[in-house]
């Protein structure tokens, strides 16, 4: 199959709300097949095969596609969802799918056993896809966006906040986070006199991590920020 055809004639230039407006000419008595062929400049043929049809309930013009719309809308749904819960698919693990679909419910299609990448391009294009490379995640940090995890929580937090009685109290109510920020001291680089070797920087293998709390409640009061340093003793400047 050629991957870059060039248009050759006009045939099939037409627009979807032209070969409506010739359909309901022709379906009202208003025109004829020769007249509304010759009226929009479309074929005879492919205005009665909408208008009897015959070509099914495709939104497109030009043949069917492979697998119905209504077939595509569902996969590209299903692949979006395995996509937000980390599993999504590769090319080749979608195209695997479609052909054991085609070949279980039969389907008739021009590709013979699974699809091939123009049809996976034209799919994408249809259904507003694309291939991507997937962002690397920690376990935990995945985890805190499962919807299964999250409606429980909040499902908790509104029980507590009533135990409570602070529904009425959105200052009384308080979101604590903690987050660190690394420091490598042999990555850093200092001003030193000209010409003279920079000082060895004393440290232990590996990195030296800060902590910082964070807190605001529900009006957006902050208090100062708990800062934990590694180390015994800390100087006050």
């Amino acid at each position: 199959m050629v991957r870059n055809y060039q248009r050759k004639t006009d045939k099939g230039s037409y627009s979807k709300e032209k070969l409506q407006e010739a359909m309901r000419a022709v379906q009202n008595g208003e025109l004829s097949g020769y007249k509304a062929a010759r009226l929009y400049n479309i074929p005879r043929m492919t205005i009665m095969d909408h208008v009897k049809n015959k070509r099914g309930k495709s939104d497109t013009l030009g043949r069917n596609t492979a697998l119905s719309r209504e077939v595509e809308t569902k996969l590209a749904s299903y692949l979006h969802l395995m996509e937000r819960y980390g599993f999504g698919l590769t090319r080749d693990e979608v195209l695997e799918m479609v052909g054991e679909y085609v070949r279980i419910n039969k389907i008739s299609t021009p590709f013979n056993g699974r699809p091939g990448k123009d049809w996976f391009n034209a799919f994408k294009k249809r259904n507003n896809l694309s291939v991507k490379k997937p962002q690397a995640v920690e376990y935990a940090r995945k985890r805190a966006v499962d919807p299964f995890l999250i409606y429980p929580y909040f499902d908790l937090l509104e029980k507590t906040i009533k135990e409570l009685g602070l529904k009425d109290k959105p200052s009384a109510i308080w979101n604590l986070d903690e987050t660190n920020f690394s420091r490598d001291p042999s990555k850093t680089k200092i001003v030193g006199l000209k010409g003279h070797a920079a000082t060895r920087v004393i440290s232990t293998p590996g990195k030296s991590n800060t902590t910082v709390l964070l807190g605001v409640n529900a009006i957006g009061e902050k208090i100062p920020p708990l800062i934990v340093f590694k180390g015994k003793n800390v100087w006050d400047q």
